[in-house]
C-alpha cells in the first residue's frame, strides 16, 4: 500500500522573534494547504527554540516559548543545550511538565534513571492516512557536563537507540523519525550506525543549512539553519505492507522566512504580551552610580563579585567576553546588565598554584592572548576576544613590562601554594580561554543555579544597599 507523509521541520530559533512570527505564519499557511489536500503531516522542531540569552526569554522564565510551539502546533520537539545547559534541573523539569508540545530525550536522564521531569523517551503518532510515526529525540551531552551542573546521568546514545526504537516496532511504528540536537557531523557518524533502525534525521544544533536532504547509509538527514530563517519540508513516498516498509521516494526543501514574509497575528499577540513583561522585569534599579562605569570597572567589580560568592582568597575575571561594554551613570538597571552580559556563562570555584596566577598576570598583558577570539559553548556572541583579566585580592607592580611585587590579600604570592579562585566556567580551559596558566588547575564546585552575570547583579544590589551610590 503507498501512502505520503510530509514533514515539515523547524530547529535552533534561538529566540530570534523578529522571524519567528513570520515562520509561523508560513507554516499554519502551509498546513493549511496540506489538509486541504488530504495530505498527513507532521510538525517537528530539533531543539534550542528558547535561549536564555535574550531577554524576552529570560524574562518570561520561558514560558513564552511554551505558549509560542504550543500556537504553532508542534506534534514534538527535540531537547537542545539552551533548553538544558541554562536553566535550573527544576525549571527543566517544569517547562517540560507544563509543556503541551512533547519534549523527546532519551540519552539524558535523572541520577535514578527515570526520564527528567515530562520528557518522553519516544513517541508513537498515528497519521491521519493511518501510518505511524515513531519519534525519539537526543542531545549534545557535553561530556559530563550535565552530570555535574545539574546531577542527571548520562545514558550511551546508540544503546538507548537500538533499545528504544525496537520497542517502537513493537509497537507498531512504520517509518522511524530521529530528532537529533547532536549536530550535522554527528548525525552523518550516527546514520551509519542506525541505517538498520532510522528513515530519517532531522537535525539541529550545528546550525547547517541543507537545501535539499542528504542520504548517508540510507538514511536521509535534513536540518533547516537557524534562527528562523528556513522552514524545512521532506515529503516521503512509502509503501507498506504486512509489517515492513519502504521509503519509495523522497522530496526535500528549504523555504526561506524573511523579513517581508507575512507574520502570523496570533503569535504577534503572544510577544506582544511577553514583550511587555520583559519591559517591567528589566526595570529593576540594582546599584546608583554618580560617574561612568568604564569597561574595565564593570570587569573589576566581577572580579570582586565572584570572590564574594565564594569567600574565595582571589576572584578573577576575564574582559570582553564577560561585558561587552561600559555603564553610564546614574541608575543601573537589571536591562543595562543583561544587555551588556550576553554569555551565560556559570560561576566556578578552583584551586589555582601561585605560580599560575603569576601566569595569569603575564598573560594578561600579552596581546596575542587577550585578543584572541573565543567560541565556547555559553559564549554570547561568538567570536569576540576573550580580553585581559582582573583581579580582586592580587597586587603587583608593572614596570617597563616586567611584574613584580605580586601580593595576595597583602600577603607575597608563594608560587608552590595553592589558593582558592572564584571566576566563571571558561577559565577551567585553556584551549576556550587561551591563559595556558590555565593548566592543571583543580575545580572544586560549579554554581548549579545562577551564572556570572547573576552573581554580578547580586553583588551590585548587596553593594547599593550597603553603601549607596559608587563614587569613583
Amino acid at each position: 500500500m503507498k501512502k505520503n507523509i510530509t514533514i515539515l521541520h523547524t530547529n535552533d530559533l534561538h529566540g530570534n522573534y523578529d522571524l519567528v512570527v513570520r515562520q509561523a505564519g508560513y507554516i499554519k499557511k502551509r498546513v493549511r494547504e496540506l489538509k486541504a489536500q488530504g495530505e498527513s503531516y507532521l510538525l517537528l522542531d530539533g531543539g534550542d527554540h528558547m535561549d536564555m540569552s535574550i531577554n524576552e526569554c529570560l524574562a518570561t522564565n520561558g514560558h513564552m516559548h511554551l505558549e509560542m510551539l504550543a500556537d504553532v502546533g508542534y506534534h514534538a520537539m527535540s531537547v537542545g543545550n539552551n533548553e538544558l545547559l541554562r536553566s535550573t534541573p527544576a525549571l527543566i523539569r517544569k517547562h517540560s511538565l507544563e509543556s503541551s508540545v512533547p519534549w523527546l530525550l532519551l540519552n539524558l536522564v535523572e541520577g535514578d534513571g527515570t526520564p527528567i521531569g515530562g520528557m518522553k523517551e519516544t513517541l508513537l503518532v498515528t497519521m491521519d492516512n493511518g501510518v505511524r510515526v515513531g519519534l525519539f529525540g537526543a542531545t549534545d551531552q557535553f561530556g559530563d557536563l550535565y552530570e555535574n551542573k545539574h546531577d542527571f546521568r548520562n545514558r550511551e546514545t546508540l544503546v538507548a537507540i537500538n533499545k528504544l526504537v525496537n520497542d517502537l516496532k513493537e509497537q507498531g511504528a512504520d517509518v522511524i523519525v530521529f530528532l537529533s540536537h547532536l549536530g550535522y557531523g554527528a548525525d552523518v557518524e550516527m546514520a551509519k550506525e542506525v541505517s538498520n533502525l532510522v528513515d530519517v534525521i532531522v537535525g539541529a544544533h550545528s546550525h547547517t543549512v541543507l537545501q535539499s536532504p542528504v542520504v548517508e547509509s540510507g538514511v536521509l538527514i535534513v536540518q533547516a539553519g537557524s534562527h528562523g530563517q528556513y522552514v524545512g519540508e521532506l515529503k516521503l513516498g512509502l509503501y507498506i505492507e504486512n509489517g515492513l516498509h519502504k521509503i519509495e521516494s523522497f522530496e526535500g526543501k528549504l523555504v526561506e522566512i524573511t523579513p517581508e514574509s507575512k507574520a502570523d497575528a496570533s503569535m504577534e499577540d503572544i510577544l506582544e504580551k511577553g514583550r511587555e513583561e520583559t519591559k517591567e522585569f528589566l526595570s529593576e534599579v540594582l546599584y546608583t552610580t554618580s560617574v561612568e562605569l568604564t569597561h574595565a570597572d564593570v570587569i573589576q567589580l566581577m572580579a570582586e563579585a565572584v570572590r564574594d560568592y565564594w569567600k574565595s582568597e582571589i576572584g578573577i575575571m576575564y574582559g570582553g567576553a564577560a561585558v561587552e561594554e561600559a555603564l553610564e551613570s546614574g541608575d543601573v538597571t537589571k536591562g543595562d546588565v543583561y544587555n551588556r552580559c550576553k554569555s551565560m556563562h556559570s560561576p566556578v570555584l578552583m584551586e589555582l598554584k601561585g605560580e599560575q596566577i603569576a601566569g595569569l598576570i603575564e598573560d594578561s598583558f600579552n596581546e596575542e592572548v587577550i585578543s584572541k577570539p573565543v567560541y565556547g559553548n555559553g559564549f554570547r556572541p561568538h567570536g569576540i576576544p576573550i580580553g585581559p583579566l582582573s583581579f580582586a585580592g592580587v597586587t603587583w607592580c608593572h614596570h617597563e613590562g616586567v611584574i613584580s611585587d605580586i601580593k595576595v590579600n597583602g600577603e607575597s604570592l608563594m608560587e608552590k601554594r595553592i589558593y582558592t579562585v572564584g571566576t566563571g566556567s571558561p577559565l577551567l580551559y585553556e584551549e576556550v580561554c587561551g591563559y595556558e596558566s590555565v593548566k592543571g588547575n583543580q575545580l572544586i564546585e560549579v554554581g548549579k543555579t545562577e551564572m556570572v552575570k547573576d552573581v554580578f547583579m547580586n553583588y551590585l544590589r548587596a553593594k547599593r544597599e550597603s553603601s549607596g551610590m559608587f563614587n569613583r
